[in-house]
């Protein structure tokens, strides 16, 4: 949200060419937080104008994850890597039964290099 005008913008024109198209995100405010605009931009814009961002923003999001990661709250609902996560729903394409169990995917090339993606949850497998 810190670049909240371009970021608009950009989901503006490919929602425009592609409107089937699904738009989520990940931020680390509440959803208090960004709906009374207490969040950074850069270039700084007023209030009321972060405000109407996030409305803006919100319109074209089908979901979002939102809050601060915390590593003392481990979590292994889906798409949130702590429990104080929330994952919020904003338009009727998906159900929260939709966001399947987290996975984790660990490649090790041949020069022993290891790539992991996915969501780790901390502390598993013990």
């Amino acid at each position: 949200m810190q670049q909240a005008e371009a970021l608009l913008n950009l989901m503006d024109e490919i929602h425009r060419a592609w409107p089937s198209l699904s738009f989520g995100m990940f931020t680390g405010y509440t959803e208090a937080e960004l709906a009374t605009g207490q969040y950074l931009t850069r270039p700084r814009a007023m209030l009321a104008r972060r405000q109407d961002l996030w409305r803006d923003v919100q319109r074209l999001l089908d979901f979002a994850i939102m809050g601060r990661y915390d590593g003392t709250q481990p979590s292994t609902e889906p798409l949130r890597t702590s429990r104080n996560q929330s994952l919020v729903l904003f338009s009727d394409r998906y159900q929260a039964g939709d966001f399947g169990p987290q996975l984790v995917e660990i490649n090790i090339g041949s020069t022993g290099e290891a790539v992991l993606t996915g969501f780790p949850v901390l502390g598993i497998p013990a």
